[in-house]
């Protein structure tokens, strides 16, 4: 049987080795075997294992695992239900039904948030309009109103999720770059954007909703992943949920603006460094059917009579600009990138003083909503319709403007008999004491740096149509009207004559700037979805690539510029001006005299280690010869396990278990000792020697026997001393019981043993 069972071990001896060299090779980055083949053979060895019950008996195989659905009067409805759930899911895939389901939520949560806003806005103008007969009411009720929705929205955050604050485009870039945030896409942070940024819209400040709506499409595509069981163990695997994310944020720019085509190419250029082709297809199908949903809802609430573009144009079609005309649009893209720059930097200087000044900091700290309160009643001030407002259209939304801004009319006074009427919502940008180019002017100006500001109160913002709408519709209207004014019977030398449209100067304006803030050119794109109208393709494609020249070779993007202020763990691509910098190789930057952990370090190295460096992360090698990398460890980590392990209390535990472990270890010699004399002994007491430790002994004694002759001492162990004295025959007889003699030799070894260990 001995025989029979020595080379089953060595089998299974060598296939530990073997497994444990595969682990180790995981680790270190060699593979000893075809990762393939290891996969399969590991499969198959967890099916064999499930199919075998205990004691390897082979176990019955349930229907469909549907054992726990068969009790209860509605067993059969349950069966039945779960049966055509798998059928649909195995016939229509996993990933179908998945974005399906995004795409809806996501449809629903942006419907529910407009509508929650328009009733926000609806309820200051009804506020402000109530109160006319009294100006110092109406100022009051117009700038408490979003005073109380900002400072509302930035404390209701700050307490439920702080990381909800801002974009989240930014945030989004790093995770999909495989770096792992905490409680950015969980369900609090969800709860906590969507609630903060409808009151934060709602209060009529210049914010956007875009970069938001990527987080929240991107937190909705987490939670569905991870608290549904009919997903719950699909995506967990890392690469399959950098898909979901990935098809999330197309999903967020799809139902934001109604543009599914450049939400997807957006979202691609905005988040992603190198794009996986695979999931081209998710993002498309997702935010189309999100738009798709997003808009029937509108049709749904009479909102709309069909399904029309968000921001729908009429410019004329047959002649939309003339060739002559390309050089403004150059002028208005070359215009936008020098603005772009300029936001980026006007805002990065807004935190970095508030920042830098200690005092303001340390005071804000303390008192978190005083700032954006603050903020808040300035810019409401300043938009006073009676007030300095009446220059700059105050009393206008954000949607209300940009629907003016892409009017076909002009505005400017030409001369001639059919002079336009200000009818409507247009009537806010005439003033009898100015004409439209100082409002226009006025509003560029004082909307430029309110938006720079406003983007940095701590609440859920984006600042996306901020950009889009005030700055860049804006300044391209200003240009538009320009050239009507200059030139009045159109540019067109044949005998038709094709008057300027301004509103597609705006149109190439608001693509210009927000693409250039943002450092993308498919704002283009959705600037036709959002008009409906590709007649302006030429001139917004000119526009966008020159702006995005310029603004490139100046400032970072919005989100890259917001990286950098946040220090996220994200490497930017580089500059124009810095390609030198690619033969910049990781030796020439690296810190080479490092402290580093071993795995068999003491506490008195880690207490060296970190006396004697203040990185906040060390590096674990295997040992101080090989230098092999296992990983990392953070300081704040070891601290705590010196201060846990080398604690008063810890001491005092050790030295107790010490102390109680020598006791019952002197109580079983002595035991022992008695029994062997007692048994062995022909009366002489046994003399007093130093006893050495168990098991060195035991090891001394067995391979010494081995050698010795019958009769004669072991070497390194002189004569028992209960049978030396006593009893001579007791030699002799201890060639027949040489368990009996290693027994005395051990526990009665005399003072010449070797020292104790």
């Amino acid at each position: 049987r001995v025989g029979a069972a020595q080379p089953r071990a060595m089998a299974s001896e060598s296939e530990a080795q073997r497994a444990l060299q595969y682990e180790q090779t995981l680790m270190y980055g060699h593979y000893t075997q075809d990762l393939g083949t290891f996969a399969k053979d590991e499969a198959a060895r967890l099916r064999l294992q499930q199919g075998q019950g205990e004691g390897g008996t082979q176990r019955p195989r349930r229907p469909s695992e549907l054992l726990e659905y068969t009790q209860g009067r509605c067993a059969p409805c349950r069966v039945c239900g779960l049966q055509c759930q798998r059928f649909l899911i195995s016939k229509v895939g996993e990933d179908w039904v998945f974005l399906i389901l995004l795409g809806l939520v996501m449809a629903l949560v942006s419907w529910a948030m407009d509508f929650a806003i328009a009733t926000c806005l609806q309820a200051q103008k009804w506020m402000y309009g109530g109160l006319d007969t009294n100006v110092m009411l109406q100022y009051l009720a117009w700038v408490t109103y979003p005073t109380v929705l900002i400072t509302f929205s930035a404390g209701f955050t700050q307490i439920l999720a702080p990381q909800a604050v801002g974009s989240g485009i930014p945030e989004m870039k790093t995770i999909l770059r495989g770096v792992v945030l905490k409680e950015y896409l969980t369900l609090k942070t969800f709860v906590a954007k969507v609630i903060g940024l409808t009151c934060a819209l709602g209060s009529g400040m210049p914010l956007g909703k875009e970069g938001p709506f990527v987080h929240i499409a991107s937190m909705c595509a987490a939670l569905l992943s991870r608290f549904l069981s009919l997903f719950g163990g699909i995506y967990e695997n890392e690469a399959r949920n950098i898909e979901m994310l990935a098809a999330a944020c197309a999903v967020g720019v799809g139902c934001c603006f109604a543009a599914p085509i450049g939400g997807v190419l957006f979202s691609i250029e905005v988040t992603s460094t190198f794009f996986a082709v695979r999931n081209y297809w998710r993002g498309f199908f997702a935010a189309t059917f999100s738009a798709f949903i997003f808009r029937v809802l509108a049709v749904w609430n009479k909102d709309e009579e069909t399904i029309t573009a968000l921001f729908k144009t009429r410019f004329r079609l047959d002649f939309p600009f003339d060739l002559q005309e390309l050089p403004a649009f150059a002028v208005i893209g070359i215009a936008s990138g020098f603005g772009g720059a300029l936001f980026v930097y006007l805002n990065r200087k807004i935190v970095q003083f508030m920042r830098r000044q200690k005092t303001i900091n340390r005071f804000l700290m303390k008192k978190r909503l005083l700032f954006p309160a603050l903020v808040t009643l300035l810019i409401s001030t300043l938009t006073f319709p009676p007030g300095f407002g009446q220059f700059m259209a105050g009393q206008l939304t954000q949607k209300d403007t940009l629907v003016t801004l892409f009017d076909n009319q002009t505005w400017a006074k030409q001369g001639l008999s059919d002079e336009f009427e200000y009818l409507g919502i247009l009537e806010a940008w005439l003033h009898p004491r100015s004409n439209v180019f100082v409002t226009l002017v006025v509003f560029i100006l004082m909307k430029f740096w309110m938006s720079a500001l406003a983007t940095t109160i701590p609440v859920p913002c984006g600042a996306f149509m901020p950009v889009f709408v005030i700055a860049g519709a804006a300044f391209g209207r200003l240009v538009g009207e320009s050239m009507a004014a200059w030139f009045p019977d159109g540019i067109h030398t044949d005998s038709n004559t094709y008057r300027i449209v301004p509103g597609g100067y705006a149109v190439v304006g608001a693509a210009a700037l927000s693409g250039a803030v943002t450092h993308t050119v498919s704002t283009a794109v959705i600037v036709f979805e959002l008009t409906g109208q590709i007649s302006h393709i030429l001139p917004v494609m000119i526009a966008v690539i020159l702006a995005n020249a310029v603004a490139q070779s100046l400032q970072p993007s919005l989100y890259d510029s917001i990286i950098r202020i946040k220090k996220l763990p994200y490497l930017p691509e580089l500059g124009w001006g810095h390609h030198e910098k690619y033969n910049v190789r990781v030796e020439d930057i690296m810190v080479r005299d490092i402290r580093y952990v071993t795995l068999n370090c003491k506490y008195r190295d880690l207490q060296h280690v970190l006396h004697s460096t203040k990185m906040k992360s060390l590096p674990l090698v295997e040992s101080a010869e090989s230098m092999i990398l296992l990983g990392s460890i953070e300081r704040a980590q070891l601290g705590a396990l010196l201060s846990h392990q080398l604690s008063p209390q810890r001491r005092l535990q050790v030295l107790r278990q010490k102390a109680l472990a020598d006791d019952s270890h002197r109580i079983s010699n002595a035991s022992i000792r008695f029994q062997i004399s007692t048994e062995a002994s022909s009366g002489t007491p046994s003399r007093t020697a130093s006893r050495k430790p168990l098991k060195p002994a035991l090891k001394r004694v067995t391979s010494s026997l081995a050698e010795a002759p019958p009769g004669e001492s072991v070497p390194g162990f002189p004569s028992p001393c209960l049978c030396s004295t006593a009893d001579p025959s007791l030699s002799t007889a201890g060639t027949t019981d040489h368990a009996g003699i290693a027994l005395k030799s051990l526990f009665c070894a005399n003072t010449t043993a070797e020292p104790t260990e």
